[in-house]
């Protein structure tokens, strides 16, 4: 039914208002009125679209948080690419860096603009006569994926631009959460049971990746904007003068810049940013230097993968690093029983969030970095997600600090703690371990690696339902899920007896057709999922790549084969007659051991020839004499009795698609690649074909790093001519 005509006008009066605000709040600013004003506005105009659905057009302030999940992403081309930028940790660097730009612009008086380097996702936005029609993430830098949906869930984002854009735009940015939407979506998804999310910048790559736009509405997604890849009918001559248009036409820009004559300049403000770093409402982590003409950027164009008139700043440690004071200390139970000290911190802000807690690893750290209680220590963001205790700042100590004691008995369950494992046998480990196998904290955590994404996804179990679940006895192993109803899980009560939440019957539903859908998954995921001991994600890989179920990994050929040479490779390196360590004490003994050497070599060569299947550095033999040792063990062959009994029969993954240039390839991944997970990059080499270890060897083929990877790794591949490659080259993901 058509609206009146003073309706129709109401509702036209609406939109203007609320797109107005809307720029004021993000663009300038400078809102003109409260929350609950906006809201009575938002909700009017939304009650008259119900009442007169013709009136709902596609960018109406209301939209937002409409829609249908989508089935999948489709693939966006950049044009041009959306190019990473080089990397500055020092001065020198700087300096090289300016030195460049004045060599290809000699005698030409040169401006920088210095903007905040945002901690979040790239993103690109088309507007075509002012709407909004496509949104994108960077993907590769040439393909991304389109994520219109849910960039029309972020308020910040406009769908239609105000003033007189131009006939076509396409604008680059970040998409982030602010601290405290963070904080409040963390919260919300610990109470509800769910995993929360490590820092804002996975929040935010996880949320604009849904494929349902309702879920992302819920999700306080903001974007800033920082660069024109393309704009018809208008030309800029400076940089400056593109992020004015882009606030005149409502998308909002970084608030806090500065222009500056020289490179030493820029670094005064860019020292002014890290200061003033809490007062911004995102995490930032570096600065970012630009030449500000646009005649100069055309004349410097790009370097092999960076445009030459930009450049990232990030001293080593600059924002990574803070200090803060050490309260008390806990002491967390891990699935393998391993107790692990934990500090409670003074609340402090580093690296895109609020940091109260810091692993201290085990108590041999504690005890060689002397940490005491009462410490002022200095914490960082290990792999920029684990906070971590680096050192103590001794000068700061009054003589009321308390020595941390190593606990005698698991904090628990109460019972008695030692330096071995139980489960592999293994002696005279660093970590103290809970030495009960039914110790309750033990069956809380292997729940969870049961539930998590790597392992069998098992979406709504999170950690608070996998407590709740063994305090009441529901489940002693993870196999016990298999014998709840969703009626039965409905009725859980997450909260106390005086105040109980239940679960409820849609989150059981989900939690119940999750671990139906896992029956299908393959074999490597159950091994991961086990928790058994030693067997990590990439070894579990290999090893469902190698057999053919989970009765041929229990009594394995190829694992015995391997512990065999690993034990004749032992022997010869002790029977050697060269060896400087153990000389033979006369010549009888010298022939007895070489004629032994010459044998146990040769036990070496047939050994190997048998495990021509096994890429090097896939599966070492502590991991498989674990996983012998472990199905040997009655948890183990009970295990084997149980999954049959349910009928849970994983098998190895069907080999997919045809051979490309990854197929036999073995590739080490190192440092933090944008946009996606360590497992989720390694998921996407497997796909294609290609071995993914995590140590390099002189069998590695090529080692893709990511920012800020590791030293060691980098240094080995050089050492020994390995092809070192950047993020771009992973193959992408197939599409729906």
């Amino acid at each position: 039914m058509p609206a009146p005509e003073p309706v129709r006008k109401r509702i036209l009066e609406l939109k203007a208002a609320l797109r107005r605000h809307d720029h004021l709040y993000y663009a300038e600013g400078r809102p003109e009125i409260s929350d609950s004003e906006y809201d009575a506005l938002f909700e009017e105009l939304e009650a008259l679209e119900d009442r007169y659905p013709d009136e709902a057009t596609a960018d109406s302030p209301t939209r937002r948080v409409g829609g249908h999940p989508i089935e999948g992403f489709t693939h966006v081309r950049h044009d041009p690419p959306m190019l990473s930028l080089e990397k500055a940790k020092d001065l020198r660097e700087l300096s090289l860096f300016e030195a460049r730009i004045r060599k290809e612009l000699p005698g030409e008086a040169i401006a920088y603009i210095v903007e905040p380097k945002v901690d979040g996702v790239s993103i690109s936005l088309h507007y075509r006569e002012g709407e909004l029609i496509l949104g994108a993430t960077r993907g590769d830098g040439e393909t991304g994926d389109d994520i219109t949906h849910t960039v029309r869930t972020i308020r910040s984002a406009p769908l239609r631009l105000s003033g007189t854009p131009p006939a076509f735009l396409e604008v680059r940015g970040e998409a982030y959460m602010d601290r405290t939407g963070f904080e409040r979506l963390n919260a919300r998804l610990a109470e509800s049971g769910e995993t929360p999310f490590p820092n804002p910048r996975n929040a935010t790559a996880g949320s604009l990746k849904q494929l349902d736009p309702r879920i992302a509405a819920t999700r306080p997604l903001n974007a800033l904007f920082y660069a024109v890849a393309r704009c018809d009918g208008r030309a800029f001559e400076t940089h400056t003068e593109a992020l004015k248009a882009l606030r005149d036409w409502g998308l909002p820009t970084a608030r806090t810049t500065w222009l500056c004559a020289t490179v030493e300049e820029a670094i005064e403000r860019a020292e002014e940013l890290k200061a003033d770093e809490q007062a911004l409402p995102y995490g930032i982590d570096g600065v970012v230097l630009k030449v500000n003409s646009l005649r100069h950027w055309e004349r410097l164009g790009l370097k092999t993968r960076h445009p030459a008139y930009a450049i990232a700043y990030k001293p080593k440690g600059w924002l990574d690093q803070t200090t803060t004071l050490l309260r008390a200390i806990t002491v967390q139970v891990g699935r393998t029983g391993a107790l692990t000290p934990v500090a409670e911190l003074e609340p402090v802000f580093l690296d895109g969030s609020t940091i109260s807690r810091a692993t201290l690893h085990n108590f041999d750290e504690v005890r060689r970095k002397d940490i005491r209680i009462g410490d002022t220590v200095v914490i960082e963001k290990a792999g920029k997600v684990i906070p971590a205790v680096v050192r103590v700042l001794t000068e700061n100590r009054t003589g009321a600090e308390t020595r941390i004691q190593p606990p005698d008995q698991c904090p628990a369950c109460g019972g008695p703690v030692g330096n071995r494992r139980i489960a592999s046998g293994q002696e005279d480990e660093v970590a103290l371990r809970c030495e009960n196998l039914q110790c309750p904290a033990q069956r809380t955590r292997r729940l969870e690696f049961f539930a998590q994404r790597a392992a069998l996804d098992l979406d709504g179990l999170g950690g608070i339902v996998a407590d709740r679940l063994v305090e009441r006895e529901w489940v002693r192993e993870p196999l016990d899920l298999f014998n709840l109803t969703a009626d039965r899980l409905a009725t859980l009560n997450l909260g106390t007896d005086t105040a109980p939440r239940v679960l409820g019957l849609p989150i059981a539903r989900r939690i119940l057709t999750a671990l139906e859908r896992s029956r299908a998954l393959p074999l490597h995921r159950w091994l991961y999922a086990l928790a058994i001991p030693d067997i990590g994600e990439v070894t579990a890989y290999q090893l469902g790549r190698l057999h053919e179920d989970l009765d041929a990994v229990s009594d394995s050929a190829l694992l015995r084969d391997l512990i065999a040479r690993d034990e004749a490779q032992a022997r010869a390196e002790q029977v050697n007659p060269r060896s400087r360590k153990i000389q033979p004490a006369d010549g009888a003994e010298r022939g007895r051991r070489k004629a032994e050497f010459a044998r146990l070599n040769a036990e070496c060569a047939v050994l190997s020839g048998r495990l021509q299947s096994l890429p090097a550095g896939a599966i070492g033999p502590v991991a498989a004499r674990a996983l012998l040792r472990y199905f040997e063990s009655e948890p183990g062959r009970a295990l084997l009795r149980r999954m049959q009994d349910l009928g849970l029969r994983p098998r190895r993954a069907a080999k997919t698609g045809t051979a490309s240039e990854w197929t036999g390839k073995t590739v080490v991944l190192t440092g933090t690649i944008e946009g996606l997970t360590r497992e989720e990059a390694a998921a996407l080499l497997r796909a294609a074909g290609a071995t993914v270890v995590s140590a390099v060897s002189g069998k590695t083929h090529l080692v893709i790093a990511g920012a800020e990877p590791g030293e060691a790794k980098i240094r080995r591949a050089r050492e020994l001519g390995i092809s070192i490659a950047g993020p771009e080259i992973l193959p992408r993901s197939p599409g729906p």
